[in-house]
């Protein structure tokens, strides 16, 4: 059987997204795909930079663009989207399938314009989904999707509640969306061993407003004044880094309140934590959670797309309103009081990613997606 020449188009290659794209990478079937990246260097992390020859010496044809970036910029914009067209016209893909916002743009109306019939959009959360966005600015934001939306051929978001603000935006409609979970790599189980009585309250996530490490902060500050066998650890970095840091050594906090800076293998400091904790604002189906399921890891977060079909209340976790530092205290509290409660939680949240967040079956519900438009 002929191979499905597949273009992936993809400017934020860090963090989630950069992750999802790999692990796609890694685990499609290579003997039905030939799979090209275009890719922007500007936001791309160091695992990204660092797997650049694997995936060249797997047969990934790789093209970058260095015009392809976050900021709007008519003359950047213009240059990558004449360049997309070049490469999109030398590989005549089947399929293009954009992630995120700028190359969910640059990207679809690329492909249009060289008469590609199917094309596919995972937007990783709805830039309009943040809730510090003006009315005005979240109606231009659901403009533009809706926009792009008539030129896509399936939309495929990473929640249900991302698919809803879809929905009820006009974006898309129940026959040109559809949902596919993030998974990652089945584990062995987890195996908690406690090196002492201290519990780890931490969180992994990029130092940046959608994260909302002030409220981290403060929940934290509040929590390591009142025990002083609770310590809590942030894993990430970004432009709040050194907000962050300031206020810890301001508060003489450097010894209960750490910051690790970015780490390659999360899973060794999940494995630190006694409890995982969540501030963001908004999210589409966040990697950092998902791991902290697979590590057995109790989580306490925000109330909000993706989250809140990871947390399930007094299952595997508890929720609590975006910014609401005494609500999420309130929490923390109880199961510092509650051990067993950790365990109890822990162990529940391992059966949820287990029944569904593995990488087989996200790559499963993806190459049938991919199936349909090979039969067409």
């Amino acid at each position: 059987m002929k191979k499905v020449r597949l273009l992936y188009i993809c400017e934020a290659m860090g963090g989630g997204v950069r992750r999802h794209l790999l692990d796609i990478i890694e685990n499609i079937d290579l003997g039905s795909y030939d799979i090209h990246l275009i890719y922007g260097k500007n936001r791309a992390d160091k695992i990204f930079l660092n797997s650049l020859p694997s995936l060249k010496q797997k047969g990934i044809y790789l093209y970058e663009l260095k015009e392809l970036d976050r900021e709007i910029s008519l003359k950047k914009d213009s240059k990558a989207l004449i360049k997309i067209i070049k490469i999109i016209n030398s590989i005549n893909p089947d399929i293009v399938h954009c992630h995120s916002s700028k190359a969910g743009a640059l990207g679809r109306a690329a492909a249009y314009l060289c008469g590609v019939k199917n094309i596919i959009y995972t937007p990783h959360a709805y830039m309009a989904q943040s809730p510090n966005l003006s009315h005005k600015k979240m109606k231009f934001y659901v403009g533009l999707e809706k926009l792009f939306s008539k030129i896509t051929k399936v939309t495929i978001n990473v929640s249900e509640g991302e698919r809803q603000f879809a929905l009820q935006n006009g974006i898309v409609t129940t026959n040109n969306s559809t949902v596919i979970y993030n998974g990652i790599s089945i584990k062995d189980k987890y195996k908690k061993i406690r090196k002492n009585n201290r519990i780890i309250i931490g969180t992994v996530a990029r130092l940046s407003e959608q994260k909302d490490p002030i409220t981290f902060y403060n929940i934290a500050k509040n929590i390591v004044s009142k025990y002083d066998s609770v310590d809590f650890r942030y894993v990430g970095d970004g432009p709040f880094y050194e907000i962050l840091k300031n206020k810890i050594e301001k508060d003489n906090l450097q010894k209960r309140i750490q910051l690790v800076g970015f780490k390659n293998n999360i899973s060794d400091e999940l494995a630190e934590f006694d409890i995982f904790i969540t501030t963001s604002l908004y999210e589409g189906m966040p990697y950092a959670l998902i791991e902290a399921l697979s590590e057995g890891l109790p989580i306490v977060g925000t109330n909000v797309t993706g989250n809140n079909e990871i947390i399930f209340e007094n299952i595997n976790g508890y929720l609590f309103n975006i910014k609401d530092v005494n609500g999420a205290v309130q929490i923390l509290e109880f199961l510092i009081n509650n051990p067993e409660k950790i365990k109890s939680l822990g162990e529940q949240s391992y059966k949820i990613y287990i029944e569904k967040f593995t990488i087989e079956k996200m790559i499963e519900k993806l190459e049938k997606t991919y199936e349909q438009f090979r039969r067409r």
